[in-house]
């Protein structure tokens, strides 16, 4: 078993300026957690995985490549199907803190849209 406390990864990574900090990970399973200050986020871009995540502070923008658009606040889940385009943009007035998971050890694939 292992545990952490994402009170405590959040403060990590804000004092830090870290965007990404991974939490565990295996062969075929892995789990981060992603902070934005207002304004930043994610490309465009999808995984080779079925992936989800929760908000755990604050309000995410989700677009979708075909102009869906949901906002996602404190405690909403999303679920995303392998190559499923989507960014992420913190529409919040702070720090947005998602936890995510995925089926696949760290250094899968990630897809940008490209122009």
């Amino acid at each position: 078993m292992d545990f952490v406390s994402l009170s405590d990864k959040r403060d990590e990574a804000i004092k830090t300026k870290t965007t990404k900090l991974n939490l565990f990970g295996t062969e075929n399973f892995r789990s981060w957690i992603l902070c934005f200050q207002p304004g930043d986020g994610t490309d465009m871009h999808y995984h080779a995985s079925p992936e989800t995540f929760m908000v755990v502070e604050g309000k995410a923008l989700v677009k979708g490549i075909k102009g869906e658009e949901k906002v996602v606040e404190q405690n909403g889940v999303a679920f995303f199907n392998p190559k499923e385009y989507y960014q992420v943009t913190n529409v919040g007035t702070g720090p947005l803190l998602i936890l995510g998971n995925r089926a696949e050890a760290f250094g899968g694939p990630h897809v940008t849209l490209k122009d």
